[in-house]
């Protein structure tokens, strides 16, 4: 079960780059309600079935948000650097 987990935070981890917040939203949507029918259907009592399809979510939703947080680091670092250096010069004499 730990490999599926793994699986699932790469899956969110690749889907931050390219897909817009809502469509991952539909797509973690449709990852519980799949992985909890898939698993009452084998057996699995209704909570238990619930559960595994909400961890899935969260670990789907950790790997966008850690991608996020990466990038972030990444470019507001880069951003930051640049512009403290500068002095800006306006026109207006309020400023």
């Amino acid at each position: 079960m730990a490999w599926a987990l793994l699986v699932s935070f790469v899956i969110g981890a690749i889907c931050a780059l390219r897909m817009p917040i809502l469509v991952f939203t539909l797509v973690v949507v449709a990852v519980i309600l799949t992985c909890a029918i898939a698993s009452y259907s084998t057996g699995s009592t209704f909570l238990h079935s619930i559960g595994w399809g909400l961890l899935f979510a969260a670990v789907l939703e950790a790997g966008y948000l850690f991608t996020h947080g990466v990038l972030y680091f990444l470019y507001a670092r880069r951003g930051h650097n640049g512009r403290t250096s500068r002095k800006v010069q306006s026109k207006y004499s309020a400023d």
